[in-house]
């Protein structure tokens, strides 16, 4: 559900979704080639389990301001993380009640997609002064 109230929001926060999508997925792919492995042996969910933790790791010390040191980069860091995490199994085969010529046809099907926007039904923040 998108929490943006107007068009134009629910559309930022639709691209935002989508490029830390890219992202995971980047990241993984990187790990994968490193490992020479398959990406699709590394858990999407695992991967942005670990960016979320090294993320809030990151954030600047409430009384200075800096941000923690790390001998290693951050990526570098993230990279040895994710290859760390047990990898997927092998999908087994495929099966389906398609024919054997959709199922060397047919790779995609057309879809639609329909985002409505519904006003948001969270109480409202109070940002009087003071509160």
């Amino acid at each position: 559900m998108l929490r943006g109230r107007s068009v134009t929001l629910a559309r930022q926060e639709t691209w935002a979704l989508l490029l830390i999508h890219n992202m995971t997925a980047a990241l993984a792919a990187r790990a994968a080639g490193q490992a020479e492995l398959d990406p699709d042996l590394i858990p999407f969910t695992a991967v942005l389990s670990l960016i979320r933790g090294h993320v809030a790791a990151d954030t600047c010390c409430p009384h200075c301001g800096k941000r923690p040191a790390s001998e290693n980069g951050p990526v570098a860091l993230l990279v040895s993380q994710i290859l760390a995490q047990p990898a997927h199994r092998d999908r087994p085969a495929r099966t389906s009640g398609r024919t054997a010529f959709q199922r060397q046809h047919w790779h995609t099907e057309e879809v639609t997609y329909t985002i409505t926007i519904v006003p948001s039904n969270l109480p409202k923040a109070d940002i009087s002064p003071g509160s």
